[in-house]
């Protein structure tokens, strides 16, 4: 039941128009009981997170990132706003540079190699320093 309102929820948002959409769902799903604002929020950077986690993996991390953004955006209208601006900067940013460039998947792969060693860097570090214990 609660994943139904959800989903209708996350095609609401998806379906708002860019430069509007977060404020929209700012004033569909504002919650006035704080404790209730507060673990919206949390969840909703948890979503994100995760997604930022597993960036690389396949599976639905844009549902991640959008519903994360959903729960924290339909908690405060400054995110609300400021996601809004945002986006409709980000999606001309994306229109004028982003898809007219040539060589995006050599900065894609580099950007991915780059990240894939410096995780391998921070594994590394806290293994040497037995912060990781089950690898003893």
């Amino acid at each position: 039941m609660a994943f139904d309102r959800i989903r209708a929820e996350l095609d609401l948002l998806r379906d708002d128009e860019p430069g509007r959409r977060f404020e929209s769902g700012f004033d569909r799903t504002h919650v006035r009981n704080q404790a209730l604002r507060l673990t919206l929020v949390t969840v909703g950077v948890l979503f994100m997170a995760t997604a930022m986690a597993t960036f690389w993996l396949p599976g639905p991390n844009f549902v991640l990132v959008l519903a994360g953004l959903a729960l924290v955006g339909g908690q405060s209208r400054f995110v609300a706003r400021a996601l809004d601006r945002v986006e409709v900067a980000a999606r001309r940013w994306h229109r004028d540079v982003w898809e007219p460039y040539e060589r995006k998947s050599a900065v894609l792969t580099v950007f991915g190699l780059v990240l894939a060693i410096l995780v391998a860097l921070i594994a590394w570090y806290a293994w040497q320093r037995g912060w990781i214990p089950f690898l003893d």
